[in-house]
């Protein structure tokens, strides 16, 4: 029994050793770690981080991020900015009276010149404040009855034109030079009446194109506004020779297809003007102004366009001759006639 105790003993003292020697072991390693960290922490840059940098797309990511914060950050700026408001002086002028105006008819596309007394009323015209002064554009339809007027209510202002076939009123078609008394039991017509924009005249101009056409108007008009050049606070006004602005691909058009409404919608005034006012020039400067000369359908459209509450249906046409000043603000993106504050 002893000698096996003695064994035991003896084999417990093998294990003691062997553990001592991994302790040893445990702790060389422990040191060539320590002498590693250190040889890092000398290779590294001072005051900089020795572990590697992200990966590339880590950093693109990390840019994009602080991009769109510089983007956000501008427009918050932005819209704490306060906005000028845009104002625009709209003058429309009716063509004078030709033979089919005074017999009634339908007239659209069909070119007519004045009435020889007619040229004389719209000369008297040419006095009207409305008409007087400075116009930053000269729209006029290419028609020949509306060429007429210009040179009759601002001949001034002839060189300075865009004749532009858009302005023209609707086409009627084989529905040209008839009255009402002629069609009045023509089922179509009837229809047409009731229905212009989903009925068209035999041979003549659908409404959505009509109504196309007077839009891209408007639109064009709008964009050159926006982007116009300034001097001293007012639009540069063109003396140029006279442009004419081709057909459109649409049938050339002109009048007003349904009964004219009897209400009436006035010139209404606005307040400030939004024109930025260039150094040294005067407060509150006018607004721009634009002279349109087309015919009764146009204008009853652009109402409807531009006035809150009104549509075709309840706008009315202008007589022959009459001059309409629309005071126009731009509110939310829209162009709109708005009321005077009180």
């Amino acid at each position: 029994m002893d000698k096996d105790k003695g064994k035991d003993t003896s084999k417990d003292k093998d294990k003691d050793k062997d553990k001592d020697k991994d302790k040893d072991k445990d702790k060389d390693k422990d040191k060539d770690k320590d002498k590693d960290k250190d040889k890092e922490g000398r290779l590294a840059p001072s005051g900089r981080s020795s572990i590697r940098n992200p990966a590339p797309q880590q950093e693109l990511e990390l840019k994009l991020e602080q991009e769109q914060e510089q983007e956000m950050e501008q427009e918050q700026e932005l819209a704490r900015e306060p906005q000028l408001e845009q104002e625009l002086e709209l003058v429309l002028v009716r063509h004078g009276h030709t033979q089919w105006n005074k017999e009634r008819r339908y007239l659209g596309s069909t070119d007519l010149p004045l009435l020889p007394e007619a040229r004389q009323q719209l000369s008297a015209l040419s006095d009207q404040p409305a008409l007087g002064g400075e116009f930053w554009r000269v729209y006029c339809s290419d028609l020949l009855r509306c060429r007429e007027t210009l040179v009759a209510v601002a001949p001034h202002l002839e060189r300075q034109a865009n004749y532009d076939s858009r302005l023209r009123e609707l086409d009627f078609g084989a529905w040209e030079g008839c009255n009402y008394d002629q069609l009045k039991d023509n089922g179509h017509y009837r229809s047409w009446i009731d229905h212009p924009e989903l009925v068209t005249p035999p041979e003549g101009e659908a409404w959505e194109e009509f109504e196309a056409r007077v839009d891209d108007f408007w639109a064009q008009l709008v964009q050159e506004f926006e982007l116009r050049s300034m001097d001293d606070g007012m639009p540069c006004l063109e003396a140029s020779k006279p442009r004419v602005v081709p057909p459109a691909v649409v049938p050339p058009a002109e009048v007003s297809p349904v009964p004219i409404s009897t209400v009436a919608v006035p010139p209404v005034p606005i307040l400030s003007s939004g024109v930025p006012l260039a150094p040294d020039s005067p407060p509150n400067p006018p607004p721009p102004r634009v002279l349109i000369v087309t015919h009764g359908g146009i204008i009853r459209l652009l109402l409807a366009r531009l006035t809150e509450g009104v549509t075709f249906y309840t706008a009315a046409a202008p007589a022959p001759g009459e001059v309409t000043v629309l005071n126009l603000l731009k509110d939310e993106g829209a162009w709109r006639m708005m009321p005077r504050e009180v």
